[in-house]
């Protein structure tokens, strides 16, 4: 048997993201675990302007959501 596992080769692959987020004007709470916005406090996540995560979860999916379940 030669080259990749069959689930390898079936598997989805997600893109990366193109851009990463752009954080300026915002600090990092420590404490809160959070960036928020300087001028108004508000968190970051709450931000209409920022990019949206481009899967559910933000982050790679594990194949289940594929299965047309």
């Amino acid at each position: 048997m030669e080259g990749k596992h069959l689930l390898i080769k079936q598997a989805f692959i997600y893109p990366k993201p193109k851009e990463k987020p752009k954080l300026e004007g915002y600090v990092f709470i420590k404490s809160a675990g959070y960036w928020v916005d300087n001028e108004n406090n508000e968190p970051y996540v709450l931000d209409n302007r920022r990019p949206k995560p481009q899967t559910k979860k933000a982050d790679v999916e594990t194949g289940e959501d594929q299965k047309g379940e």
